[in-house]
């Protein structure tokens, strides 16, 4: 049997900058998620009940 070697290649570090500016955009996204799913159990709780909802817990 033959082995192939795969190269992986180095990481190098993050700069603090490109730390932070993945953060943000992962808070964002998130955020934008949060918002869309809200949206739906608002719209599947009026239809169901037919009161609008005020708040929502979120862990």
């Amino acid at each position: 049997m033959e082995k192939t070697q795969t190269h992986t290649p180095e990481k190098t570090p993050l700069t603090k900058e490109e730390f932070w500016r993945r953060m943000k955009e992962h808070k964002r996204k998130k955020q934008e998620l949060l918002e869309q799913i809200q949206q739906e159990m608002r719209a599947r709780i009026k239809e169901r009940t037919g009161e609008d909802v005020t708040s929502f817990e979120v862990w």
